[in-house]
């Protein structure tokens, strides 16, 4: 459970960093222009990111991966927060 949990969170952090490199694919794939606005390339991207961890963890348990995927999306966010920062840079 805990590294289901650790992969999630990293699905989550590495979504900035894969996210070019899925829409870079998603251009070459296409046969036609599809209009993909940002935001959906990104869930996109966390999608299959979560997917890959799933695979990895032999479907091991979907609660500690979501949780996971959370911590490490909002992350940053979370820190600033609790250390009163506001906006995390």
């Amino acid at each position: 459970m805990i590294l289901t949990f650790l992969l999630g969170a990293l699905a989550g952090f590495a979504v900035p960093f894969a996210e070019p490199h899925v829409k870079r694919a998603l251009e070459q794939v296409a046969l036609k222009e599809i209009e993909v606005e940002t935001t959906e390339i990104d869930l996109l991207t966390l999608v299959l990111l979560l997917l890959v961890a799933a695979l990895l963890t032999g479907g091991g348990n979907a609660l500690a991966l979501l949780v996971g995927a959370l911590v490490g999306v909002f992350g940053k966010r979370i820190v600033a927060a609790i250390q009163g920062k506001g906006d995390a840079p």
